[in-house]
């Protein structure tokens, strides 16, 4: 055990903080948010041939070794001149080798840890789904995938170590970080997280802001957006598609302020006897035996609202978390279709936004909690607006009797995470 080794980073203080107090749980979570120094040798790191995996026998077990810091490779290493390439927990566990072999991170530190392969997985479960459509948006080279991962991304800019103090990005004076690239274009770095930003830059003084900010105050179309730079999910995209982003960005904006709008007009009338033309769905006469059959036995109580197709896209990708309509309960599995639901609700008609011939539906379902009026889900159909509930789900009914989860709102974040 190194004896004389001190904490060099922020990742590494929280370590040794979590390792000190025995919080094995806090120390995996600081452990998978910081970047991972993989020694590679001087060929590979001047990239005159492949980087391998550096691995060493120990227990009889082949241990691939890695770093927290250049001064913990010192300490592990001492005396030697060691050459490294810097990745991420995530990256590791993608591309992990052999389920045969261990991982041992920061070896004879007081902060040293070894894991299996399934501990890994495991681990970086959340981050690699997390980071599965940008990583699979870069490996097909797909520049539209790429635009919706930003569209939907929180992004994170390194700030200028020099600059004034100002966070705003409307300031002239913000202190955006600008970087050359191989050609000495002007870059602006902007990474998916803060863990990519310190797996590439270290730690940094940061800002963290939508794309819709983003976009908004892009300072030059002749500088170029370079994603994750230095990193293995590492993208470029010049200046002159962020305006096409910003278009993407106002449209949705405009479909949020509609539904808004839409939705306070709503509030301000009273009567619903005539069909609405807002787009919300009203109740309407069902025909004759349009509620075949009932809840399913012993289903638990679930709040179901039926949503029109055309705002599902304010959901997913804009945050929104109102909504409006018919709340009813949920009848069970595979009771639900478009058109048992349009039936049952009433909800075809002159003016409706449903149609017969529907395919498919996005509902919200969710459980009713303690603010949940007790009248929710018993009798008929309730026209109610609420603010949508932590944990809801946002589903999509099937014709055929599919029940498909598209994503889970989290209230917290103030957005939807896609299933």
């Amino acid at each position: 055990m190194v004896t004389d080794w001190q904490p060099t980073t922020v990742t590494e203080r929280a370590l040794l903080a979590a390792a000190a107090a025995d919080d094995r749980d806090n120390f995996l979570t600081e452990l998978v948010g910081g970047p991972l120094l993989l020694p590679v040798s001087p060929a590979a790191a001047a990239g005159r041939e492949p980087a391998g995996w550096p691995t060493g026998r120990y227990d009889e077990v082949t241990h691939v070794v890695a770093y927290t810091s250049p001064a913990a490779i010192a300490a592990g290493l001492p005396g030697q001149s060691v050459s490294y390439r810097v990745t991420g927990f995530a990256d590791v566990a993608a591309d992990w080798p052999d389920e045969d072999w261990m991982l041992a991170i920061d070896p004879g530190l007081p902060i040293g840890v070894r894991l299996t392969a399934d501990e890994i997985r495991t681990l970086a479960a959340p981050a690699l789904a997390a980071e599965q459509p940008l990583r699979e948006a870069i490996l097909r080279e797909d520049p539209d995938g790429l635009m919706s991962v930003l569209f939907r991304a929180e992004l994170v800019l390194p700030l200028r170590p020099d600059g004034p103090p100002t966070r705003d990005l409307a300031d002239p004076e913000f202190p955006w970080w600008i970087l050359p690239d191989e050609q000495g274009r002007p870059s602006l770095p902007v990474f998916t997280s803060e863990a990519r930003l310190r797996q590439a830059l270290g730690d940094r003084d940061l800002v963290v802001v939508s794309s819709l900010q983003l976009t908004d105050h892009w300072p030059d179309v002749s500088w170029q957006l370079l994603l994750n730079p230095d990193t293995p999910l590492a993208a470029a995209l010049p200046g002159e598609a962020l305006p096409a982003l910003r278009d993407w960005v106002g449209e949705l904006r405009q479909v949020v302020t509609e539904a808004a709008e839409q939705e306070r007009r709503r509030r301000e009338t009273a009567a619903y006897e005539k069909p609405s033309t807002t787009g919300v769905p009203v109740p309407r006469p069902a025909p004759e035996a349009a509620d075949e059959e009932g809840p399913a036995p012993a289903v638990p109580l679930l709040l179901q609202l039926v949503i029109p197709h055309r705002y599902l896209a304010s959901y997913v990708d804009g945050g929104y978390d109102r909504a409006a309509g018919l709340v009813h309960s949920w009848h069970g599995p595979g009771r639900d279709t478009p058109i048992r639901l349009y039936r049952r609700l009433g909800l075809l008609g002159e003016g409706s936004p449903f149609e017969e011939s529907d395919e498919w539906v996005p509902v919200l379902r969710w459980p009713p909690g303690e603010a949940t009026p007790e009248q929710w889900g018993q009798g008929p159909p309730r026209m109610e607006s609420l603010v949508v509930p932590d944990g809801t789900e946002l589903r999509c009914l099937h014709q055929d009797g599919r029940d498909e989860l598209l994503a889970s709102f989290e209230a917290a974040a103030g957005r939807w995470s896609p299933a």
